[in-house]
């Protein structure tokens, strides 16, 4: 404990006196529920979203009673809950209710995303996973946890409480975490493993790749998605569930609000709200974005205050190796100043890239204004993304939330350079 901040030896304590005795009453209270159902945990830095929903979609197809906790809210028997304002992991008696609501509505697979910062605090003690799996780890909480050896291993908790595990062998987190485990299959698109992607081809109009002499087909342009599909085909497998539902779904892959997200327009840009807000999921979307983009890529994006500051050059740092314009602006800026998180930003670009004329910013503190620049900048065939939002329906500056739409602001920006 010496090792840790203040800040995280006083979490820890109130994970012992406060989290984990109301998780224990809200498993008494609720009745076990998860006993009653095949429970499916999925964790990771990025990637938990879409892999969720997509087993979701697939799952259903298949013709099972599915129900799903995710960024998004839950799903069940069809019907939405909201789960709370920035919220991924509920609190356990949330957790414990949902569950409860899902037995009675005769669910039988739920699929619930697992954060980090929910295992460190119980939120889903008592919950006994029938199988559980971790897209990646990357540079993220690391205000929140000591290192990223302690942020691993927190998530590698959701294992402990899983009969079967899914892992990345080509994540860092591999190594850390498969000694401990007994039961568990790999995938990964670059070292050898159980469900190893190989002939991987990427054209503006498809990605296809094969996996064990199978052959997969999307129109997900994005390479990082193979890690989603894999994942999925992996838990199907362990499920003794037909593949083929997964291949029919991946073909026109499922639209997930404020994931990757289209926003149609008659000025012949290609307009993206994603909600990739960490380095590696910056880096790997705009990477896929260069593959298929025949224009510029133009970038929306800031960093959430109160957050992981570590991480804010790094995100300048990466946007201006790949992009060719990127415009700075808030996001939830919560207590701080926009400005000095826009700072930080600013302070990882490459400047070398900069003087060069391969790459230009434009430091912008309101959002819309954003949206209203990088419209007014690009040219038929650009690429515009705004990243970090996604499907957020508010904006939080200082302690007020405000209502806030991506794709709305990009409808402004269209009607304001019209």
């Amino acid at each position: 404990m010496s090792n840790y901040s203040p800040k995280i030896f006083w979490q820890h304590l109130k994970n012992y006196f406060w989290h984990l005795p109301k998780a224990i009453y809200a498993n008494i209270r609720y009745g076990f529920p998860s006993r009653k159902l095949i429970l499916i945990g999925i964790t990771g830095t990025d990637g938990k979203t879409t892999a969720c929903n997509l087993l979701y979609e697939v799952l259903s197809q298949a013709g099972y009673k599915t129900a799903v906790i995710s960024t998004l809210g839950a799903k069940i028997d069809g019907k939405e809950y909201p789960i709370g304002l920035h919220t991924t992991s509920p609190d356990s008696t949330i957790i414990q209710s949902l569950l409860h609501l899902m037995v009675s509505k005769q669910v039988t697979h739920a699929i619930i995303e697992v954060t980090a910062h929910a295992l460190d605090q119980y939120r889903f003690f008592g919950c006994n996973f029938k199988i559980s799996a971790i897209t990646n780890t990357s540079h993220e909480h690391l205000d929140d946890f000591s290192s990223m050896t302690h942020y691993i291993m927190t998530k590698a908790k959701l294992f402990a409480q899983s009969q079967i595990s899914i892992l990345n062998k080509d994540d860092n987190s591999y190594l850390l975490i498969s000694p401990g485990l007994t039961n568990y299959v790999s995938y990964s698109t670059i070292k050898p493993s159980d469900y190893h992607a190989r002939h991987i081809k990427l054209n503006p109009s498809q990605l296809s790749f094969s996996v064990n002499r199978e052959k997969f087909f999307t129109d997900s342009l994005y390479e990082y998605q193979i890690y989603n599909i894999l994942l999925v085909l992996a838990l199907l497998d362990k499920l003794n569930i037909d593949h083929r539902h997964l291949i029919e779904i991946i073909r026109n892959f499922p639209e997930i609000k404020g994931r990757r997200q289209i926003v149609n327009n008659d000025l012949k840009l290609r307009c993206i709200v994603d909600f990739a807000h960490t380095p590696a999921a910056l880096k790997e979307t705009l990477s896929s974005l260069r593959k298929t983009s025949p224009g510029r890529i133009i970038v929306i994006f800031g960093a959430t205050g109160g957050r992981d500051s570590s991480k804010r050059p790094i995100m300048g740092q990466v946007v201006s190796q790949i992009a060719d314009i990127a415009i700075i602006t808030s996001d939830d800026t919560r207590q701080e100043k926009v400005e000095d998180i826009n700072r930080q930003i600013i302070s990882g670009i490459d400047e070398e890239r900069v003087t060069s004329g391969l790459f230009s910013y434009h430091n912008i503190p309101n959002r819309q204004e954003a949206f209203n620049l990088a419209v007014k900048l690009a040219k038929s065939g650009d690429t515009i993304i705004a990243c970090g939002k996604g499907h957020e329906d508010t904006i939080l500056i200082g302690t007020t939330e405000y209502p806030w739409s991506e794709s709305e602001a990009f409808r402004t920006a269209f009607r304001v350079n019209n």
